[in-house]
């Protein structure tokens, strides 16, 4: 009895001691892109407070700055890291915003 209890608290302690935390960042394998006309891209810009901006690779990646900043201060706050990925919207082709979508966390 006395070897069994031993040999289960060793397992025990051996996964404590091994135990990793789970490694979250962007993703970028899983970005999609989405074509959309530029009314609907103007739209969205005007929506994530960039209005004044001309849509480009420039207001992409502000977007993505933006964003990143943000996910960086939530993972801050709740003590955690968060995998997340971005659906970027293209216009003709050319790359114009950088949305990362909000995922329920359990």
């Amino acid at each position: 009895m006395k070897k069994t209890a031993f040999v289960l608290v060793s397992l025990m302690l051996l996964f404590v001691f091994n135990a990793k935390t789970s490694e979250a960042a962007y993703l970028p394998e899983y970005d999609k892109y989405v074509e959309v006309s530029y009314e609907q891209a103007r739209y969205i810009a005007g929506l994530m407070g960039l209005q004044n901006y001309e849509l480009g690779e420039e207001t992409a990646r502000l977007s993505f700055e933006l964003q990143e900043s943000l996910i960086a201060k939530i993972e801050k706050v709740l003590k955690t890291e968060i995998d997340h990925y971005y659906i970027w919207l293209t216009v003709d082709g050319e790359t114009v915003l950088g949305i990362d979508p909000p995922h329920p966390m359990f």
